[in-house]
């Protein structure tokens, strides 16, 4: 259900003699930065915003996990490569370190709630509920009025509160709660997926880090032997095998869609030797990257106009 301006009116929040107040939020500010990324999950930030038409984001990354509530309007969300348009009662979630782009309708801009949080766990939370979605990023059908209306308990509290930061933190993690219930995600646990699902999601949204598969299965507390040998049952490939074929892809569109310099394309996505990613785009698509760059702006010269 759209929330209607109406709905704001009897909040007090957004409507102050007869005009409308754009955005509201709420930071926390009694606790540092460092100290939330350090703590098991940590209230960052709350807030809404009525967008103008074509109002955008980015493209930018931030250091914590940002969900936002879409209430009413329409927007465009980029990120990933992968391109999602969302309306009222959908979500968008996004990892820290992200990059992401997302733009307001120009004829029915939205209006959007969120919060965003870090810390230890709150990149698992996250990538769980990624997990569960069939859009990865993009939540659909939720009851945006609840978390809208938990957000807005948020907005006026104390900024330099304890008692108010913890009152945050427990909304938090009522929203998260909420979400893995909405989702189905606690309701079957056989669905949660084998360890070799949660390392192809942790590899399809982190690609762009220089990535060593050791690290990753000590992340996930298993040998790098077996998470090997399932991750290969699973999907044919080892997951060193897939990291790189994945971003072999994501350079091959890089390379076709934009005209940076091959060393930021190797850097952006986690290859510290420039050469090193020029001589493995070479074995594996049989041509060097400033090749096979010319070769895909040759073949757009070459077709033929509308």
């Amino acid at each position: 259900m759209a929330i209607t301006k109406e709905d704001m009116e009897k909040t007090n929040f957004f409507w102050y003699t007869g005009s409308m107040e754009k955005m509201r939020e709420y930071k926390e500010t009694k606790h540092s930065i460092v100290f939330k990324a350090h703590s098991d999950l940590a209230f960052y930030s709350a807030g809404q915003e009525w967008c103008a038409p074509g109002q955008h984001y980015g493209p930018k990354f931030r250091t914590y996990q940002m969900i936002h509530f879409v209430l009413s309007g329409k927007g465009r969300l980029e990120v990933a490569g992968q391109t999602f348009h969302l309306g009222a009662g959908d979500a968008f979630l996004v990892p820290a370190e992200t990059v992401t782009y997302y733009e307001a309708d120009q004829e029915d801009p939205w209006h959007y709630t969120w919060i965003n949080f870090l810390g230890i766990t709150s990149r698992q939370y996250l990538l769980e509920l990624m997990e569960q979605a069939e859009e990865t990023y993009v939540l659909r059908g939720l009851p945006v009025e609840k978390y809208y209306a938990t957000i807005q308990e948020v907005l006026p509290l104390n900024t330099a509160s304890v008692s108010d930061y913890l009152l945050a933190n427990s909304m938090t993690l009522y929203i998260l709660s909420q979400l893995f219930y909405d989702t189905g995600r606690d309701q079957d646990t056989a669905r949660r997926g084998s360890i070799a699902e949660e390392v192809k999601l942790y590899l399809d949204v982190n690609y762009y880090e220089p990535l060593q598969i050791r690290q990753v299965a000590r992340q996930f507390g298993v040998h790098p032997n077996y998470l090997t040998r399932v991750f290969r049952e699973s999907y044919g490939v080892g997951p060193k095998g897939y990291l790189t074929d994945l971003k072999l892809k994501k350079a091959e569109a890089m390379l076709a869609s934009t005209d940076y310099a091959v060393a930021v394309v190797a850097s952006s996505l986690g290859f510290e030797d420039a050469f090193a990613f020029s001589r493995l785009f070479k074995k594996r698509v049989g041509c060097s990257p400033s090749a096979f760059r010319s070769r895909q702006a040759g073949a757009k010269e070459t077709l033929p106009h509308p």
